[in-house]
C-alpha cells in the first residue's frame, strides 16, 4: 500500500509539474508592445517575435497599448507578423488600452479572426499625412511622392482587413482623427472580437457620443529609420 501511495503521489507531482510547464510556456509566448512605436521598441518586438516563431508553431499573443509612432518601424512590425502568420503560426493581437495611429496598423497584422480588444480599449485611424506632423497632404508637397506611397500602403492594409472600400477609409480619415471604442471598432471591421468581460453594448446605446481618453498625441515620423532616405529624415 505504501508503494502504491508513493507512486500515486509521484504521478500527481509529475502531472502538476507538467501543467506548470505548459502554463509557463504559454505565458512565455506573450509579447508586449507598450508605448511609442520607434526604432528600439520595434527592434525588440520583432526580435522577440522571431525567437518565438523559431521555437515551434505554437500560437503567439501580442498585447498592444500604443498611441502610435514611426511609420516605417510600425510597418516593419506589421510585416514581420504577417510573415510569421504566413508560416502557419497563429498570432493573436490584443488591444489593452489603445491602438492609435500606427498602432492600429500593427493590429491589422494578426491572424484571421484574431484581432481582439478589451472592452474599454480605443482604436484610432487617421490620414497618414498627419503622422508626419502635417495637417494635410498639400502641406507636405515637397515629400508628396513618398507620402502618397505610404498613404496607399496604409489605406490598403486598413481596407483589406476591415472589408471597407478604399474610398470609405479615405473619407473617414480625411477630416480628422477617427476614434472608435472597442465595440465600434468591431462594427467597423478593425477588430474581430471584444474580449469577454462585458456584454457588447446594443446599437444606438450612445457609444458614439463617448469621448476617447485624453492622451498626448505623438505624431508619427514618416521617414524610414532602417534604410537612410536620399534626403534628411522627416521629423515632427
Amino acid at each position: 500500500m505504501g508503494d502504491l501511495n508513493e507512486r500515486l503521489v509521484a504521478e500527481l507531482v509529475d502531472a502538476v509539474r507538467a501543467q506548470l510547464r505548459r502554463e509557463q510556456g504559454e505565458r512565455l509566448r506573450d509579447v508586449y508592445l507598450i508605448g511609442d512605436i520607434e526604432k528600439d521598441n520595434a527592434r525588440s518586438t520583432i526580435e522577440r517575435l522571431r525567437e518565438l516563431a523559431a521555437d515551434g508553431n505554437r500560437p503567439i499573443n501580442l498585447y498592444i497599448n500604443s498611441a502610435g509612432g514611426n511609420v516605417t518601424d510600425g510597418l516593419a512590425i506589421h510585416d514581420s507578423i504577417r510573415h510569421i502568420v504566413s508560416r502557419g503560426i497563429e498570432v493573436t493581437i490584443v488591444v489593452q488600452g489603445m491602438a492609435y495611429s500606427m498602432g492600429s496598423i500593427v493590429l491589422q497584422a494578426a491572424s484571421e479572426r484574431r484581432r481582439l480588444a478589451f472592452p474599454h480599449s480605443w482604436i484610432m485611424i487617421h490620414e497618414p499625412a498627419k503622422w508626419a506632423g502635417w495637417q494635410s497632404t498639400s502641406a507636405a508637397a515637397q515629400h508628396l511622392e513618398r507620402l502618397k506611397q505610404m498613404q496607399d500602403q496604409i489605406y490598403r492594409i486598413l481596407s483589406s482587413r476591415s472589408g471597407k472600400p478604399l474610398r470609405q477609409i479615405i473619407k473617414d480619415t480625411k477630416r480628422t482623427d477617427f476614434y472608435l471604442d472597442a465595440y465600434k471598432a468591431m462594427e467597423y471591421g478593425l477588430i474581430d472580437e471584444v474580449v469577454a468581460g462585458e456584454l457588447p453594448l446594443p446599437k444606438n446605446a450612445g457609444v458614439e457620443e463617448v469621448r476617447p481618453p485624453e492622451v498626448e498625441q505623438r505624431r508619427e515620423v514618416a521617414g524610414p529609420t532602417t534604410i537612410p532616405p536620399a534626403e534628411p529624415p522627416i521629423t515632427s
